[in-house]
Order: C-alpha cells, then sequence, then structure tokens
C-alpha cells in the first residue's frame, strides 16, 4: 500500500480556509443570537414578557383579595348591601319612588 504524503498548504488555501472558518463562526454566532424559538434575541424577549406576566399575576391578586373581601361584607354586612344595591343597581326600597329631575331640565332647554 502507498501511504499519501501530507503537503503543507500554499498561502491561498490558507486564506480560503481562514475566509471559510470565519465565515462559518459569523453563522454560527448570528444562529446563536436570532434562532428562532432559541436565541438570545429570543430569550430577551420572553424575560419581558415574563416580567409583564408577574406585574399582571400581581395586580390580578390584588383585585382578588379585594373582591373577596367585598364579597364577604355582602354576605355579612345588610347596610353595605343596602348602599351597593341602591348606588349600583338603582334599587328602591318598597313603597319608596325616585323623582329625577334631571330629565325635565334637559326637556326645557
Amino acid at each position: 500500500m502507498k501511504q499519501k504524503r501530507k503537503t503543507a498548504l500554499s498561502s491561498t488555501q490558507r486564506k480560503q480556509l481562514l475566509r471559510f472558518s470565519v465565515c462559518i463562526i459569523v453563522v454560527a454566532l448570528l444562529w446563536v443570537v436570532f434562532a428562532p424559538g432559541r436565541g438570545i434575541f429570543f430569550l430577551q424577549q420572553q424575560k419581558k414578557h415574563l416580567a409583564a406576566f408577574k406585574v399582571e399575576q400581581k395586580r390580578l391578586i390584588k383585585e382578588n383579595k379585594e373582591m373577596g373581601l367585598a364579597i364577604k361584607r355582602l354576605q355579612s354586612d345588610d347596610g353595605y348591601l343596602e348602599k351597593i344595591a341602591r348606588e349600583e343597581h338603582g334599587m328602591l326600597k318598597k313603597n319608596e319612588m325616585v323623582f329625577d329631575f334631571e330629565k325635565e331640565k334637559k326637556k326645557k332647554e
């Protein structure tokens, strides 16, 4: 069997190999940064979304606690229940009448 001799690369071949290596490295780095669903850019976007979701979660937890307190108060405090029924739902007691003078003023004008 014949053994092949290793030959040294010429200067043009070295330059071509260097250019090719640099191109491969640049493409690999770009892929690491911008890969869809995996890159660093995608990771930064996901961290921003996560922070926004955590803020929303805190707001919803606070709102949920407030609503729970309002429910307990509506179940136990008849005065508060009556106030909410009158102000927010326009309900009246038996034999009560509402006089709305605002509509008459608008008709006269």
